[in-house]
């Protein structure tokens, strides 16, 4: 990578509006729009450990046609465009698009890691396993913990493509976090046990380890994930040892129905709404810690952009729903 001049190739959070005579990104997404008077354009989306970039290509259909026949979603791409603020979100009009080889990069720059320590992490989360009084609810969550074929997923595994803990560790690193605000929550709140707020805190984004398949270059959906959700295939996975764990037959119906509830509302994946306290509670704080990271992370790049806009700005987040105040 030594022969490449990184001061023309800028990181995402560093780009300001306009022109970028050049930029190297990894191509996340790419595919086919029609915009007013049915004319095609290219909806593209590029990304480096710093950020996603939205762009749009505009052309006639033979030379859209020949970018998506060049490059894939995945790949290593060089490009150069004006860079504009759109609905007060960043994005590139591409004037050129074209395949890099990778083997010139390191895979550092294109992947975003969790800037803490992930060993330290699962110690944490170790920790507070290892404080669950119930037997059989401590050996439940104890097999994940021995089983290394599972740490290694879990160790790597993001929360998610874009919104939350889009990044290596990042599932680590969200469930900790679950982990403390549900035990927390057993502190306020004395008819929640907190056994079983910790054990399905820790077993409720379970599936996601299943949910995405690490290529080289990008993290996409498995053919599992596609089919059938995180949410299934965290039930199939805790399954057999379910039946290993000692447990009785509530306790056990009650870890089940905390996975296959866990994000509140069928309309956001839930095979069923919460029908208890501490299933209420784990999706409660589920809820909390993905929607702070997105609350968070919106400041944070105000913060690191307010000399080009004004701090006091809103911003609409799609998957919030709503704008936020950012002052």
């Amino acid at each position: 990578m030594a022969s490449l001049d990184l001061k023309r190739t800028p990181f995402i959070q560093d780009i300001r509006p306009g022109i970028l005579e050049e930029g190297y990104f990894l191509l996340k997404k790419i595919h086919l729009n029609v915009g007013k008077k049915n004319k095609p354009f290219l909806r593209i989306i590029l990304s480096d450990k710093t950020g996603h970039l939205p762009g749009v290509f505009f052309g006639s259909e033979k030379i859209l046609t020949e970018i998506q026949e060049s490059v894939t979603e995945g790949d290593i791409v060089k490009v150069s465009g004006l860079l504009e603020e759109y609905h007060d979100v960043m994005q590139v009009k591409l004037l050129k698009v074209t395949k890099e080889d990778k083997k010139k990069w390191e895979l550092s720059r294109f992947w975003k890691r969790t800037p803490k320590d992930r060993r330290e992490l699962l110690s944490e989360i170790k920790e507070l396993i290892n404080s669950i009084k119930h037997g059989g609810l401590k050996k439940l969550c104890r097999f994940f913990l021995s089983d290394k074929e599972f740490i290694s997923l879990f160790l790597d595994a993001p929360a998610s493509r874009f919104f939350h803990h889009a990044y290596i560790g990042g599932l680590l690193e969200h469930t900790l976090e679950v982990i403390k605000i549900a035990s927390s929550f057993a502190r306020v709140y004395p008819n929640a046990d907190r056994d079983l707020l910790i054990a399905g805190a820790f077993l409720h984004d379970i599936g996601k380890v299943d949910e995405y398949q690490y290529l080289q270059y990008n993290i996409e959906h498995s053919s599992e994930r596609r089919l059938k959700g995180h949410t299934l295939l965290g039930y199939e996975r805790i399954t057999p040892y379910l039946n290993k764990a000692d447990l009785d037959e509530k306790t056990r119906i009650k870890i089940e129905h905390i996975l296959i509830s866990h994000q509140g509302k069928k309309n956001w994946g839930a095979i069923s709404e919460p029908k208890f306290l501490e299933a209420f509670l784990i999706h409660a704080a589920d809820y909390t810690d993905s929607s702070q990271f997105i609350f968070s992370e919106a400041k944070t790049k105000s913060i690191k952009t307010q000399n080009s806009r004004d701090p006091e700005k809103t911003d609409y987040i799609t998957i919030l729903d709503k704008e936020i105040y950012l002052g």
